[in-house]
């Protein structure tokens, strides 16, 4: 009987532990911040009653951990593990939610009025030496005329026309979006990109 009234106990225990959910999008881009939120109907009333908790590099938590909400950043491409315990009336819940951190996608706006088949939709990020970045279009044509705009989260803005420019960066100066602007014969397209601060610290 006793035997029978502790797992008993145990499976109480268990499902006391595991009732909670966060609910949030399944994948984040890197720089994209979104709110996660946790549901437990038992949680008690207490200013630390939630602890999220995340130790890797590839999310950043942007706001305060012992709320039920929490602002998270993608940071790094991967799969990331956020981790949340909540004190409740009978113990305590614990819960995890899987978020996968994908590179940011370009946005390319084109002239509708105008068929047009630039053949480039995307750039990339060539180390030129230390803290100095290459930005290429990924493209062989080459009749191409190109204006780039670099913004830094200090809200400098530099612009090139050169077909692959240079650009430095470094930790304390990051560069936050690089769009650039394509035109060949009549038509244009502009695809662009955003980046967190850790995308240059491990670039």
């Amino acid at each position: 009987m006793k035997k029978n009234l502790f797992i008993i106990a145990l499976l109480n225990f268990g499902l006391i532990f595991s009732q909670c959910t966060i609910t949030g999008p399944d994948q984040l881009q890197v720089g994209e911040r979104q709110t996660y939120t946790a549901t437990n109907d038992d949680a008690a009333e207490c200013l630390d009653c939630f602890q999220w908790a995340y130790l890797d590099q590839k999310i950043l938590l942007e706001s305060n951990t012992q709320q039920n909400d929490l602002a998270v950043k993608g940071a790094v491409p991967g799969e990331a593990l956020l981790t949340l315990e909540i004190k409740t009336k009978n113990g305590q819940a614990k819960c995890e939610k899987l978020i996968e951190v994908i590179v940011p996608t370009s946005s390319t706006i084109s002239n509708d009025n105008v068929k047009c088949d630039l053949a480039v939709n995307s750039f990339k990020e060539v180390r030129a030496i230390d803290k100095m970045v290459v930005f290429e279009p990924e493209t062989a044509e080459t009749n191409l005329k190109l204006n780039w705009t670099v913004t830094y989260r200090n809200g400098e803005i530099r612009k090139s026309s050169e077909i692959k420019p240079k650009f430095d960066y470094s930790n304390d100066h990051v560069i936050d979006k690089v769009e650039m602007e394509v035109f060949l014969n009549r038509c244009t397209a502009k695809i662009s990109k955003s980046y967190n601060a850790n995308f240059w610290y491990f670039f």
